[in-house]
């Protein structure tokens, strides 16, 4: 009876209570006379509670097939699902059947703070920012009003609970993106830590005063700050953190690759120290990132794959794979555009497919992905031309980053040769990088600008804005993109005339592209070295001339095989259109109408905007 009674679920102790309380008022106004017909009428009520708590019980199975159905049974269900929602969200119920859940608890027990907690957890799934807000409140209102917090660093639990109110509805604010109400919600965390001399508090009130305002250029001096008062107070959490954000910081500055390689080594022997498995993960997420910064695709794809294998082997508490977290997602991401700029598409799918099943659209990390396939679906469909196909595409990259979706318009515009409307918005989106500091967007602008300048047949006015690139470039150590801009000033000089020192440039950036770079990248760089060698040779004797045409050729059909690799059909029909023509001053009128042939093909399959040939990198 005792473990019968302990399984009821406070509803169902309500109804046991109200059903004997019912049954003794009975028995008071029942005369001993009747006592036989009492019996009977007690018995009907018993099997009828019974069938009552048998359809809660049934309904609640309903719901979910791990109902709470005691107190600590209710404890257990919100910790198992905060933890699922923390490590692996799939497996966690739905958010509507949550929600349900959280409600039935919150029903009979309004004073059930876990239960406020988990439900601003799962709002926060969903990006509901009234809904989020209003339980947190009610989580920690609930803490003050039933004393759960005991004495704290010499005072009232209800002072530590205010100040941490205080920080998380910071936090809240700052990821929905009000940081003018973070900034007042941590003034006042800040002063009531100040005045209760909690130094744990204030240490995390400093982490987020640098993440407010990491714009500035000062904000640095915060982080390091922050950094060293962790380690005095032994928080190593908080320290590791505040690492990774400085070599983050470090990156965008332009800091050299093996100083902040050494710096995440350090906070590595930390997360090992203190077993911080979930550090460690970021701390690899964060290296893959880096290397891919500096246009390092190998290492990049190193690192992305050393974070798979450490995943796929280490298993948390109850069973759960801790795969589903911010870090895998991050890790897959750079694995399938990495595989795409291989061009290896049917892997970058693979990976893409696995995200989804990992990460369903509704959970929190879903955008990460998404912004991924969207921007792969771009670049095939620039590739193949379909330039419709790839406008209809950048209304979803800009619902998902802005900055990202309104570059991608103006190389649709670009590539449509409205050349007026595309100069206007890289012009309106180059102010905003460089007020936001985005500097490798800058780059990319710039570059974008430089090849509109030429496309419109002004390649002089390009080479400022080209030298502005690579001095960028060179500044933030950007490898891959000071390479694709020297890529671009030779070409720029190859249309002034000047090919041997176009060719002597190439020289400089072509083993970088070829290491490290997309195929694309690779077969213009090919392409662009083909063109310079015919373009020298036009001086040379017959036979020297002969030859350097022959060794163009070779660069040509290499140049062929890695735009067959992306499928990009435009580079291929200016490919062998070249082809044709070197074919033909060398007297070799079969394969020359073989690579004619195959320009027709694709000239009458593709648009022709009526641009030179020769004004296309």
């Amino acid at each position: 009876m005792i473990l019968a009674y302990s399984k009821l679920s406070f509803s169902q102790v309500f109804k046991l209570y109200t059903a004997l309380q019912q049954y003794f008022q009975n028995g008071e106004k029942k005369t001993v006379e009747d006592a036989d017909m009492e019996q009977t009428n007690r018995e009907e009520g018993e099997r009828k509670m019974e069938k009552e708590e048998l359809d809660v019980s049934i309904r609640e199975e309903e719901v979910s097939c791990s109902g709470p159905l005691s107190q600590k049974q209710a404890e257990f269900f919100l910790s198992q699902q905060a933890s699922l929602l923390k490590n692996d969200e799939t497996k966690a119920l739905t958010p509507a059947s949550l929600q349900k859940e959280l409600n039935n608890l919150l029903k009979f027990n309004p004073d059930f703070a876990e239960a406020h907690y988990l439900s601003y957890l799962n709002n926060l799934r969903v990006q509901d920012v009234f809904s989020s807000t209003h339980s947190l409140l009610h989580y920690f209102d609930r803490l003050i009003l039933t004393g759960a917090e005991s004495k704290s660093n010499g005072e009232e639990g209800y002072g530590r609970s205010l100040r941490y109110a205080a920080l998380n509805l910071a936090a809240l604010h700052c990821r929905f993106g009000h940081y003018q109400q973070a900034e007042l919600a941590l003034q006042e965390a800040i002063r009531i830590a100040q005045e209760s001399n909690d130094h744990v508090c204030l240490q995390h009130c400093l982490s987020w005063l640098y993440v407010l305002g990491q714009k500035r250029s000062d904000s640095y001096v915060l982080l390091e700050h922050s950094v060293k008062k962790a380690v005095h107070f032994g928080l190593p959490y908080l320290a590791s953190l505040g690492i990774q954000s400085l070599v983050q910081q470090r990156a965008f500055a332009g800091k050299t690759a093996n100083k902040l390689m050494d710096a995440l080594k350090d906070s590595d022997l930390l997360h090992w120290k203190h077993s911080l498995s979930e550090l460690i993960d970021i701390s690899i997420a964060q290296k893959t990132a880096i290397w891919r910064l500096y246009g390092r695709s190998t290492m990049a794809l190193q690192q992305a794959q050393m974070l798979l294998s450490m995943n796929s082997l280490e298993s948390v508490n109850a069973g759960v794979q801790q795969n589903n977290t911010e870090s895998f997602a991050v890790a897959l991401c750079h694995l399938a555009e990495l595989h795409a700029e291989q061009g290896c598409f049917a892997a970058a799918s693979e990976v893409l497919k696995h995200l989804k099943e990992r990460f369903p659209p509704n959970s929190q990390h879903a955008q990460l992905w998404m912004l991924c396939d969207q921007k792969i679906q771009f670049d095939r469909a620039m590739n193949d031309g379909k330039y419709h196909l790839a406008d209809s595409l950048v209304t979803g990259i800009t619902a998902l980053n802005s900055i990202e979706g309104v570059y991608r318009k103006a190389i649709v515009l670009q590539a449509q040769n409205q050349m007026s409307e595309a100069h206007k918005l890289l012009q309106k989106l180059l102010i905003h990088c460089q007020k936001i500091r985005n500097t490798e967007m800058v780059i990319s602008v710039l570059l974008s600008v430089a090849e509109l300048y030429w496309r419109s047949s002004s390649p002089t006015v390009a080479l400022p804005v080209l030298l502005q690139a690579l001095a960028l470039s060179k500044e933030y150590r950007l490898q891959y993109l000071a390479s694709q801009t020297v890529l671009n000033l030779a070409f720029a000089q190859l249309i002034l005339g000047i090919p041997e020192q176009a060719l002597s440039l190439l020289h400089m950036a072509i083993e970088p592209i070829l290491a490290d770079g997309a195929v694309l990248d690779k077969g213009r760089a090919m392409f662009l070295v083909a063109k310079c060698q015919v373009a020298s040779a036009a001086s040379y004797d017959p036979p020297k001339k002969a030859e350097a045409l022959e060794a163009a050729i070779e660069n040509l059909n290499e140049a062929k095989n890695y735009f067959a690799k992306v499928d990009c059909k435009e580079q291929i029909r200016d490919v062998v259109y070249f082809q044709a023509r070197l074919y033909h001053t060398l007297g070799k009128t079969q394969e020359r109408n073989r690579c004619a042939m195959l320009f027709r093909q694709l000239h009458q399959e593709l648009p022709s905007h009526g641009v030179p040939l020769i004004n296309h990198l």
